[in-house]
């Protein structure tokens, strides 16, 4: 049985108390700063809190996930406190894992009332207080140490003695907001750094803005100006160029952002109505497919994130439907370990609503089509494919490529990121997009290990994009003349068509050099039999055949687990189904591929 720390009436009684003393402060604060809410006020406030403890008594799904996290904050309590150790040139792990401990504890403590979880969040917080700084060269690891230190404060912050309270809010000041105070330079930045950081410093300001009103308002009017930018990112269906996993980073703090600035402020700038941010839930959730692995273009990992921000949309726009993935890992206890975990309590569905459709398609930077056939079913066929191209930040040379799920087996897929620390110690200049950077000498970063066609062994060009159109609610066509490199006179088109429990890929190039040779690459996990213009798949006893027809091609099969570079990762168990044939002497070549059961 959970207990709430205090009644009903000593928690309104406390609430007025503090709106009591709040008033003299805001009083003397500037005209346009807004009403501010009492403690707790960032990310929910103490209606909502209370609205957790009861019904948590009439939703066991709810109730069970609860346990689960309290089950968890106790057996982290025993962990000596974080230490300030970089990882290459950055703290930013860190301070993920202080808001992961500081997080949970201050929640299991709101939950409980046990002064263990208060008592070890104290602890831990007062531990990076101590830090000499919270490495501002890489202002993420500020943002995010920020964030935890804010939430552990407000949280916690009728039950902090008043020498402690004094410490912590010294060092949200002074190794957080302070540098910020009329806006740092990543406030201007488009991608999820202008997110975070921006997030991270109005969760700081917002949690001490009473005992520092002018370095508050200075900062919310920096952000305020700036918040807009990076969500330009959304326009202008959803889908978020850096990829699903990074849609859950950059996202996860819009939504902090908002939920603070909605129970602390009473507003949220309008940044909730921007141009495809709601919608981007959508794009998300159709992200991950049947087997509950992700569609993991450029930087991202094939497994699924815990994802506390979808939780939000789903309770927002009234779409249960968008965490069903989600609800499985928990039934699973995957994920749990996810630092903004405990979060999904506190937007955790509140009613029914139909499931999405089966198909999702969008434009913008990296365009997407999804097709799946049906929500609910393991075994489902699930196809996703992309236009784009590598000239995106955390983009990969993954133009045309596509992933295949088909009887709870990913088919096709694509090998995500390699950890950062990996290649920048080895001397990759992993920042540099253009088209001779040795970033797309990684494998895993350049056209050769994604699904997609290249051109007599020349990787894509780092500056094309590809489009992509949405051909009825069946098929898509990508044009991927900008980025092969085919010739000034060449044309390369991808079309999809899906129908029922079957996908064919069509290929077109025309106008190419004769007698070049065109490769057609699909990465897979699976055992790989060659016969003829025909490849069986095998794997966990479930089949997938692939037959090609058009152009006579040369298929190969090419293990890629061992590292083609000493930079590179290996990649266990995964090999390339490659298919050649060399462009007629018109300057033609097409191949049409079938992916089907039998």
């Amino acid at each position: 049985m959970f207990l709430h720390p205090t009644s009903r009436r000593e928690a309104v009684s406390r609430l007025l108390a503090a709106a009591s003393t709040l008033c003299g402060h805001i009083s003397t604060q500037a005209k346009d700063t807004p009403p501010l809410a009492p403690h707790p006020r960032l990310v929910a406030n103490a209606a909502q809190w209370e609205q957790l403890s009861a019904r948590r008594d009439s939703e066991p799904a709810l109730a069970s996930f609860l346990g689960l996290m309290l089950e968890r904050a106790r057996a982290d309590l025993s962990r000596a406190p974080v230490e300030r150790n970089l990882e290459g040139r950055r703290l930013l792990g860190v301070s993920r894992e202080f808001i992961r401990r500081t997080l949970q504890w201050a929640f299991a403590f709101r939950l409980t009332g046990d002064r263990a979880f208060l008592d070890r969040a104290c602890q831990e917080m007062l531990a990076v207080a101590a830090f000499s700084d919270w490495h501002p060269e890489h202002y993420l690891d500020v943002a995010e140490m920020t964030t935890g230190m804010a939430i552990g404060y407000d949280w916690l912050f009728h039950e902090l003695t008043p020498a402690d309270r004094t410490t912590l809010r010294r060092a949200i000041v002074d190794k957080g907001i302070a540098q910020a105070r009329r806006g740092h330079k990543t406030f201007a930045m488009t991608n999820n750094w202008g997110q975070v950081c921006i997030g991270g410093m109005v969760l700081g300001a917002v949690a001490v803005l009473e005992d520092e009103p002018e370095l508050a308002q200075d900062l919310l009017r920096a952000a305020r100006s700036n918040a807009f930018r990076a969500l330009d990112a959304y326009q202008p269906d959803g889908v978020y160029p850096e990829g699903p996993s990074y849609w859950n980073y950059g996202t996860t703090y819009e939504v902090l952002l908002i939920a603070t600035l909605r129970t602390a402020l009473g507003t949220d700038w309008g940044l909730m109505d921007a141009p495809g941010l709601q919608r981007s839930a959508l794009f998300y959730a159709h992200g991950v497919g049947p087997t509950g692995k992700s569609f993991n273009f450029a930087d991202g990992g094939e497994a699924q994130e815990l994802s506390a921000a979808i939780f939000y949309f789903a309770q927002l726009l009234k779409q249960p439907a968008l965490v069903a993935s989600k609800l499985e890992m928990i039934r699973n206890r995957r994920g749990l370990g996810e630092r903004f975990a405990p979060l999904i309590a506190l937007w955790w569905p509140t009613s029914a609503g139909a499931e999405p459709a089966l198909h999702f398609a969008g434009q913008g930077p990296q365009p997407v089509a999804i097709w799946r056939s049906s929500w609910t079913d393991p075994n489902a066929l699930y196809f996703a494919i992309k236009g784009g191209g590598a000239a995106h930040n955390h983009a990969h040379m993954d133009a045309g490529s596509f992933i295949l799920d088909l009887d709870g087996v990913r088919w096709a897929k694509d090998l995500g990121m390699q950890d950062y620390n990996s290649l920048e110690s080895r001397g990759i200049d992993l920042w540099n997009m253009r088209q001779g950077s040795s970033r797309w000498q990684v494998f895993r970063l350049g056209s050769d290990a994604h699904n997609t066609l290249t051109l007599h062994g020349q990787t894509h060009s780092a500056t094309g994009s590809a489009s992509l159109t949405v051909q009825g609610e069946q098929g898509a066509l990508v044009d991927l003349t900008p980025v092969l490199q085919a010739g000034p006179r060449a044309k390369a088109l991808r079309t999809v068509r899906v129908a029922q429990q079957t996908v064919t890929l069509s290929d077109q190039v025309t106008g190419a050099e004769p007698g070049h040779s065109i490769r057609w690459a699909m990465t897979t996990e699976a055992s790989i039999l060659v016969d003829g213009q025909e490849a069986t798949l095998q794997y966990g006893g479930r089949r997938l055949l692939v037959r090609f027809s058009g152009s006579e091609v040369a298929l190969e099969v090419r293990d890629i687990s061992t590292p083609r570079n000493p930079f590179d990762s290996a990649n266990p168990n995964t090999r390339q189904l490659l298919a050649y044939a060399p462009v007629t002497s018109k300057g033609e070549w097409g191949v049409n591929v079938r992916f089907s059961r039998d």
